[in-house]
């Protein structure tokens, strides 16, 4: 999503109250009904699921709240997963009929909207696909990029990935182990494509880790 789009739904949703999370908390659960449109000021979740052997299994999105609210509304369903705040969150939470009400009086918004929404389910899309068929290697390459490239924050030269990254919510998005993840980061590092600060990933070239990523 553009920062000119960002810019006008920041001004709508301004006005309604601000929720806050705390890292760690639960927003949403399987089954319960969002019941409005979303839209963070600040914070990452992740999504997951839990499947019948009791394994999490985290999508590879982290800012999906605008996304998921959305299609929860249009479709009239029920969410399906846990949403977990990864990060500190704010978020401002707006009745639905309001927010429609509000898009159909701009269509230039909501043709912008819509065709940023469809970029950000290509892109989620290309991510599935190479974290699906790429060996172990290039899977933590794909994944470290794609969330660098969309929520890094430039340093100089570098890339740092702006929330705590473990071992084990990576293997959950690429469906490794965790002992792998850390075989294949520790590896990246090696190369010198990446390493560690504090909790955080510093991407060192982001060019040559795409190049690996394949994307």
């Amino acid at each position: 999503m553009n920062e000119k789009i960002k810019k006008q739904l920041t001004a709508f949703f301004n006005k309604y109250k601000l929720i806050k999370y705390k890292k760690g908390q639960i927003l949403f659960k399987p089954g319960e009904r969002i019941n409005g449109i979303l839209f963070d000021k600040s914070g990452y979740v992740r999504v997951y699921t839990i499947s019948k052997e009791g394994k999490e299994i985290t999508l590879p999105m982290l800012k999906p709240l605008f996304f998921c609210s959305l299609v929860d509304a249009l479709l009239g369903k029920e969410n399906k997963y846990y949403i977990e705040a990864i990060s500190p969150v704010e978020l401002w939470l707006a009745p639905e009929n309001e927010f429609m009400d509000f898009i159909k009086q701009d269509p230039d918004l909501y043709d912008k909207m819509t065709k940023s929404m469809l970029n950000d389910f290509m892109d989620l899309t290309n991510n599935v696909q190479q974290l699906i068929f790429g060996d172990a290697y290039t899977k933590i390459a794909s994944l470290i990029y794609s969330m660098s490239e969309k929520f890094g924050e430039m340093k100089g030269k570098e890339t740092v990935i702006g929330f705590n990254t473990p071992h084990r919510m990576l293997a959950s998005m690429t469906g490794l182990t965790r002992e792998t993840v850390t075989l294949q980061i520790l590896k990246l590092q090696k190369e010198g494509f990446l390493y560690n600060k504090g909790r955080r990933i510093v991407i060192k070239d982001m060019e040559k880790l795409k190049e690996i990523a394949q994307v």
